[in-house]
Formats: C-alpha cells, structure tokens, sequence
C-alpha cells in the first residue's frame, strides 16, 4: 500500500511540475493561433487574424486597365485606394467569369495592403500550430506553395508572406 501511495506521489508531482512551467515553454504543437475563415468557390481559407486590418462589404469596384488578371480592381477604404485581389484568378489562371464575392478581407504582408474578395465570412477560429498538416498530394498544385498548412477538415491557412512575394503577383505599397 505504501508503495502504491509512493508512486501515486511522483505522478502527481510530476504533473505538477509540468503544470508549473512557464507559457513560453509549451511546444510549437501547443501554441494556438487566431485565424480568419472564408470562404471561396465551396473552398474553406484563413488567414492569421494578426494580418488583417479589416474586413468590409465591397461597394464601388473601380477596374484598372493593363492590370494582373487576378487584380479586380482597387476599392476605397477611409480615403484610401487598395488592390483588390481575386484568389480564384490567382490560383487558376484559366479561370472564367466573375465569382459572387462580396466581402473583402484587408490584409498587410510583406509591408503591403490590400484586400481579398471572399464569398463569405465563417468567423475567427483558434486552433493549435501543430494541428496543421502540410498540403496533401491531392492538393491543387497551384495553390500548395501559397499555404502554411491544411487542417484534417480541409480548412485551407495561407501564407501571405508567399502570395506578395509570387511572381506576378503586384499590388500598390502601403
């Protein structure tokens, strides 16, 4: 009985001890991460929450000419002009048509603004760095260089920082 109360013991102070250390000292596998959900063409995507700025309806497209294809148009925001970037065109260049995207998510990556067309809003998520897998073979190829990581329910995180740095990718500077 004594040695059962023993071992008892050390489990509960190791617990303990486990228990007592710092919130820096958890793992990458621990740390949880805010994103942003939408959604485009029945596709779920986040975006880390500490990269967006804003998200509005979009009014008021105004269509620039000699532009990407996968640049809409510029939109206004509190006096502002910001690229409006379609994914849909960006991923699949071949892409017909205009989807029904009436939101814009404002983000800033790589020291630049602009804004992605999304269809619909899901909300803020928090989930745990580690839970995200890499791009399955599966994937669309056109889009795995551009996500940090797939969820096991298929929720999309893109890496913004990759999306500016893309060739062919432009937008206007803050």
């Amino acid at each position: 009985m004594t040695e059962r109360l023993h071992i008892d013991r050390e489990i509960l102070e190791r617990r303990a001890l486990e228990l007592a250390k710092p919130l820096g000292a958890l793992d990458q596998a621990d740390e949880r991460v805010a994103l942003l959900e939408f959604s485009l063409l029945g596709t779920s995507y986040a975006v880390p929450l500490e990269k967006v700025e804003a998200v509005s309806r979009i009014g008021e497209i105004f269509s620039i000419p000699l532009t990407p294809r996968h640049i809409s148009g510029i939109i206004r925001r509190r006096g502002h002009s910001v690229a409006l970037v379609s994914l849909r065109h960006f991923f699949a260049t071949n892409a017909e048509g205009i989807a029904d995207a009436d939101f814009a998510v404002y983000v800033i990556a790589g020291e630049k603004l602009f804004a992605i067309q999304v269809e619909e809003i899901q909300g803020v998520i928090h989930m745990a760095k580690g839970s995200l897998l890499p791009p399955p073979d599966n994937f669309d190829p056109a889009q795995s260089p551009f996500m940090v990581g797939v969820t096991i329910d298929g929720l999309a995180v893109i890496d913004l920082e990759a999306l500016v740095e893309a060739e062919g990718f432009s937008t206007s500077n803050r």
